[in-house]
């Protein structure tokens, strides 16, 4: 009997010419691709166009060719990395610190809590020693003060005069012992010659120090 026309038996296929061949048996332990939707069951699909790849094959020639925009798929089985800040899955790093570790960690924060800052503290620079003819050059010149030549620094003047309690309390201080013809202490003064210090401070030893 035969089929209904624009049907192939089972088993049979049909060319573009109109004869008849057989379909071989699919491979061992390999299932029959299903009929397409709305085929009665043992029913072959006729073969598509030339040129054309069956339903779920990837047509000759374009194996590997992506559409552009569209980015590769992966493997099977083998799934792209998570973007950075989303890797949930993986177990925590751990955060153990060891005891050493913990001791420097703590010696550093007391150093840095407690140790003596350096203060940007003014230093004048060092000053070189005159001999003591400059000294006495300056209060040789400074003897009459009534010349014209000072009337600039009769402010300057004025405003050491505050400063001579002092000045005399140091001359005092330094003031040779009758065992002694001489004595030479260092001696700080003004360039102008407004006031003068005996920068030197006598040390004896604690006897002495007491029996003065």
């Amino acid at each position: 009997m035969d089929p209904p026309p624009g049907m192939t038996p089972p088993g049979m296929t049909s060319d573009p010419s109109g004869q008849r061949r057989s379909i071989p048996p699919p491979p061992p332990g390999m299932a029959p691709p299903p009929p397409p939707p709305g085929m009665p069951p043992g029913m072959i699909p006729p073969p598509p166009p030339p040129g054309m790849a069956p339903p779920g094959m990837v047509p000759p020639g374009m194996v590997g060719m992506v559409p552009p925009g569209m980015a590769p798929p992966p493997p099977p089985g083998l799934y792209p990395p998570p973007p950075p800040g989303m890797q949930g899955n993986q177990a925590p790093k751990s955060t153990t610190i060891s005891l050493e570790e913990k001791t420097k960690r703590w010696a550093k924060l007391q150093k840095k809590r407690y140790s003596h800052k350096k203060m940007n503290v003014f230093s004048a620079p060092q000053k070189e020693l005159m001999p003591p003819d400059f000294l006495r050059k300056i209060l040789q010149d400074h003897g009459d003060m009534s010349s014209k030549r000072y009337q600039t620094e009769k402010r300057l003047y004025v405003g050491a005069l505050k400063y001579v309690p002092h000045a005399l309390y140091k001359l005092l201080e330094n003031i040779p012992m009758p065992w002694e013809a001489y004595k030479e202490v260092p001696v700080l003064f003004h360039v102008t010659g407004a006031i003068s210090f005996v920068d030197h401070v006598p040390t004896v030893i604690e006897p002495v120090y007491m029996a003065q």
